[in-house]
């Protein structure tokens, strides 16, 4: 009888996986329920298991090659994680305050993928329900979280959307559930939806909160649950090395 293959393990870095502050958690409750309202088809994650990707540490081999790297540049980089973990405790970047809701349709001095932020504020990309915020200073909006990426290149860690030199990403997005099947463009439950989500976060007070050192962690998840599902995902703290190497066994 053949052995089991055991699933090769990957590992992200995340904010806010598992405990969140009340405001964010309330928030992303409201969200869930409004579209619970217009697709039936819509499935909530369990909220332990919302979190907003900070950026992908995903590997090609056991030897720790930056997969991104070399599916996007050609590029053979290992990653020195214990390296980045340092940096992102001394590069003084984080924390970082986020805003999140309160971006009217109108022009703001940044766009998302050449999208203004309130439309971007809440999609339906695919089959997932996605939330986003943008890093917040006083009255502008530094690209801290797209520093934070470019400067993970430092250390042979490719984030996903900077796949060329030209890319930029500065978004902090919370998948919030994911629907039985992709929409066909257009269709008016779907399309209904997200004005919907759009209009609320728009007219409510904006959500304005701090990312910290203690927000964020390591999680090693199965090749293949990119949901991270709580009963089988790993978990360090950023500001705990010990194991950090292991997580990807």
């Amino acid at each position: 009888m053949a052995g089991k293959v055991e699933t090769m393990r990957q590992v992200t870095l995340v904010a806010f996986y598992g405990p969140k502050p009340e405001a964010i958690e309330s928030l992303i409750k409201e969200c869930q329920d409004r579209i619970a309202q217009h697709l039936r088809t819509f499935n909530r994650k369990p909220i332990e298991e919302v979190h907003a990707t900070m950026i992908g540490l995903e590997r090609l081999d056991s030897r720790l090659n930056n997969r991104n790297f070399s599916e996007y540049r050609g590029e053979t980089r290992e990653m020195d994680l214990l390296g980045f973990r340092e940096y992102l405790l001394r590069s003084g970047q984080i924390p970082f305050t986020v805003q999140i809701g309160g971006f009217q349709d109108r022009d703001y001095s940044f766009t998302s993928r050449g999208q203004r932020p309130h439309a971007r504020s809440f999609s339906i990309q695919g089959k997932l329900a996605v939330v986003m915020g943008w890093p917040f200073m006083g009255h502008t909006y530094p690209m801290t979280l797209d520093t934070i990426r470019r400067s993970a290149q430092s250390f042979g860690i490719l984030h996903l959307y900077n796949r060329s030199l030209e890319d930029v990403d500065n978004d902090l997005y919370f998948r919030i559930g994911v629907l039985d099947s992709i929409p066909a463009q257009g269709e008016e439950d779907s399309s209904e939806a997200q004005a919907d989500l759009r209009r609320f976060l728009a007219d409510r007070d904006p959500l304005v909160e701090e990312v910290g050192i203690s927000d964020l962690s390591f999680v090693s998840y199965p090749e293949g649950e990119e949901t991270l599902p709580f009963e089988r995902t790993k978990r360090i703290p950023l500001d705990t090395e010990d194991y950090l190497l292991a997580l990807y066994d």
